[in-house]
C-alpha cells in the first residue's frame, strides 16, 4: 500500500487549521515525543496524515509515534494490518498494545459503557507512552467533537464545559493534546474521499446507539432550522459572558 499525500486546498486547509490550534494552546515544544492514538476511524488516520506532514509555522522539531489498542473485537486484526502499512508509508512508528478493555465493558450491564471504555483506554495510552519515552497523546478529536461534548454536558451532567485542547497530568509527566479542534468533521470526511485512506468500524456492540450519536442527531435537526447554529455552538465557548450566567443558590432545594 502506498498512501499518497495529496496536497488538495481542503487538505492545506486542514492542516493550517492544525497548526493554529497547536500554537494557540502549546500542545508542542522542542524535543516532545507524541504518541498518536489511532484507532481505526476516519479522524484519528487522518490525523497522524496531517502531523507527519512537512512543518510550516510550527517550529517545534519533536518525534512522533502511533499507537492502536486491542481491544478484543471482531475487526482488530484487519484495522492492525492497514495501520502497519499507513505508518510505513509515512514513516512513522507503529505498536500494537493488546488489552482486555472488552472483558471490562462487558461487565457493565446497566449502562453503555463508554466512559469506562474510553477512561481504560487511556490508562492504556499512558503506560504505552511511559514505556517507550513518550510525554505527549494526541487523540483526535474535532470541533464537531467539542460542540457535541458541550451539549452532552449541559444535557446529562449540568455543567458548561467542553473537551480540554491540552490537559497536563501526572504533575507535567504527560500531556493529552487534541490539535484538531479547529478541524470540521466534514473536512476530515473530504479528505477520506479525495485520498486512499480506509476507515473502520470500532467493533463496538453500542456504536451508533450512543447519547452521543443522539446529540448528533440532535444537532443536525437545529442545523436544519437554523443555518449557522452548529457555528454559533462553537464560537460561545470562548464568547460567553460570566455576567449573565448564575452563582450557585445558596439553597440546593431551587436546583430540582
Amino acid at each position: 500500500m502506498t498512501e499518497r499525500v495529496s496536497e488538495t486546498k481542503n487538505y492545506l486547509n486542514m492542516h493550517k487549521r492544525l497548526e493554529t490550534a497547536i500554537i494557540d494552546y502549546d500542545m508542542i515544544q522542542d524535543g516532545d515525543h507524541i504518541l498518536a492514538g489511532l484507532s481505526g476511524g476516519k479522524d484519528s488516520t487522518v490525523m497522524l496524515k496531517l502531523l507527519a506532514r512537512k512543518k510550516v509555522d510550527l517550529k517545534s522539531d519533536f518525534k512522533l509515534s502511533s499507537c492502536f489498542i486491542k481491544q478484543g473485537f471482531d475487526n482488530d486484526d484487519e484495522i492492525v494490518s492497514y495501520l502497519e502499512g499507513f505508518c510505513s508509508d509515512l514513516k512513522i512508528p507503529f505498536y500494537v498494545v493488546e488489552s482486555n478493555i472488552r472483558k471490562t465493558i462487558e461487565k457493565e450491564t446497566k449502562v453503555k459503557p463508554c466512559y469506562t471504555c474510553s477512561r481504560n483506554r487511556r490508562i492504556e495510552m499512558f503506560k504505552f507512552a511511559g514505556k517507550i519515552g513518550a510525554n505527549a497523546i494526541a487523540y483526535a478529536h474535532h470541533r464537531d467533537d467539542l460542540i457535541e461534548t458541550l451539549l452532552m454536558n449541559i444535557i446529562f451532567s449540568s455543567q458548561i464545559g467542553t473537551i480540554a485542547p491540552n490537559t497536563v497530568f501526572f504533575k507535567g509527566e504527560y500531556k493529552l493534546i487534541r490539535p484538531m479542534v479547529y478541524i470540521h468533521e466534514y473536512q476530515v470526511k473530504k479528505e477520506v474521499a479525495d485520498s486512499s485512506i480506509r476507515h473502520f468500524s470500532s467493533g463496538c456492540p453500542f456504536e451508533g446507539n450512543t447519547e452521543r450519536d443522539y446529540i448528533k442527531s440532535l444537532i443536525k435537526d437545529i442545523c436544519r432550522h437554523r443555518k449557522g447554529a452548529k457555528r454559533s455552538i462553537f464560537r460561545s465557548m470562548f464568547s460567553y459572558d460570566p455576567d449573565y450566567l448564575l452563582k450557585k443558590p445558596s439553597k440546593d432545594g431551587v436546583l430540582k
